[in-house]
């Protein structure tokens, strides 16, 4: 059994011995709606409860990644510590 592997470093984990940790992160689109998609208040919450009704019975991939994600990453305890410190990555200025 080939032994995991840090998603960032792709170093490998030792698990259950070495401290790693799984990074899950969702990802939820939010915005603007084109009013002009709804002829009334009514139709928009008779589409939302379809919406509702229905969300046992569909898997995310159903919506697409553009409206919703959820990803896991393993991280070693490097790669976790910076990760933790600058999650989005950004640069310093």
């Amino acid at each position: 059994m080939e032994k995991p592997r840090c998603d960032r470093c792709q170093g490998a984990i030792n698990a259950p011995q070495d401290l790693h940790y799984t990074v899950t992160i969702e990802i939820e689109a939010e915005g603007y709606i084109e009013e002009s998609e709804f002829e009334s208040t009514e139709e928009k919450l008779e589409k939302i409860e379809g919406l509702i009704d229905s969300a046992d019975e569909v898997c995310s991939s159903d919506f697409g990644d553009e409206w919703y994600q959820r990803r896991q990453y393993f991280l070693c305890r490097s790669c976790y510590s910076h990760y933790i410190i600058n999650p989005l990555g950004k640069s310093s200025k």
